[in-house]
């Protein structure tokens, strides 16, 4: 049984003390259905769902040392809400022990008539690589990427493949610099808009009811792909029934067309949302360590 309470910030759940708006306060909207979700009412701190954003925020975890690398992170939920712990602290918590500046984002979604419709969770995460890359000396960052889950994973495909595209007016020095991320990290991604293997709810939300050929294509990430785009790392498990594994193999096919360096793993076990923790008996487990090896590879640290 599952309960819910209001809430107004990340502050409230004890995540961490580290809490930044990443837009001005005049550009969040007002929203009073903001709430965190409990999925088991006896465990107030753990496996928490977020919906409702208006004021999107930055949690940010520091390592004791740092390796100059800072990971922007997407929770997942069918842009219907936020998967906060298994997808967001837990990431954090895992990788700040590798050397990692972790910055875990909320974002609004985009069926919930924001001003920048289907585009407003993109606004987010263009927004949010802006801001930790105009304060990266405040972490001693020299390097800033992505990591997303689920619809966070299609978020952040969106990202790799459209930083380029204005989808809000700039509003000060923040919005001069690059959105393009260095490394891209989506882990059991949603992909494609397609019928056959997309996630129907994550369409719903994008989509809508007004679906075109035009928005078919410009949200369907395999379709989008391009040579500019930062190299990517892939993560799926085959027994995935809520997005199949197809999502990934398809991105893995467009990314290779266009020489972009992509990396895939696809593990045999897991089923969706497994995040670190629900795997920790399973080979899938070890997805960390393999995504810290290719970032140091790629990035030669």
């Amino acid at each position: 049984m599952e309960s819910s309470q209001k809430f107004d910030s990340l502050a409230q759940l004890d995540l961490t003390n580290n809490i930044y708006q990443y837009w001005p306060s005049a550009v969040c909207e007002e929203n009073t259905t903001a709430s965190v979700w409990h999925r088991d009412p006896l465990d107030l701190s753990s496996n928490r769902l977020i919906a409702g954003v208006s004021s999107p925020e930055l949690m940010v975890f520091t390592p004791e040392e740092s390796n100059g690398i800072g990971i922007v992170v997407f929770p997942g939920g069918s842009y219907q809400r936020l998967s906060i712990d298994n997808e967001g602290r837990d990431i954090g918590n895992t990788f700040t022990k590798f050397g990692y500046t972790v910055f875990v984002a909320t974002y609004r979604m985009p069926g919930e008539g924001h001003s920048y419709g289907s585009e407003t969770s993109l606004a987010d995460a263009q927004r949010a690589v802006r801001w930790v890359r105009v304060n990266r000396e405040k972490w001693n960052i020299e390097q800033v990427g992505i990591l997303g889950f689920s619809a966070g994973g299609h978020l952040a495909g969106q990202l790799a493949t459209r930083f380029n595209t204005t989808v809000y007016d700039a509003l000060d020095n923040t919005d001069t610099l690059s959105a393009k991320p260095d490394f891209c990290g989506l882990i059991y991604p949603v992909v494609t808009m397609d019928t056959e293997f997309g996630h129907k709810g994550s369409a719903i939300e994008l989509l809508g009811s007004d679906i075109t050929e035009e928005t078919l294509q410009r949200y369907s990430i395999e379709k989008c792909v391009h040579a500019k785009m930062a190299p990517c790392f892939l993560v799926h498990s085959s027994d995935d029934d809520s997005v199949p594994v197809e999502n990934s193999i398809v991105l893995w096919q467009a990314l290779r067309s266009q020489q972009v360096p992509v990396e895939m793993h696809l593990f045999n076990e897991g089923g969706h949302g497994f995040g670190i923790t629900k795997v920790k008996d399973k080979p899938a487990h070890q997805w960390p360590t393999l995504f810290h090896k290719w970032v140091s590879y790629i990035l030669k640290i």
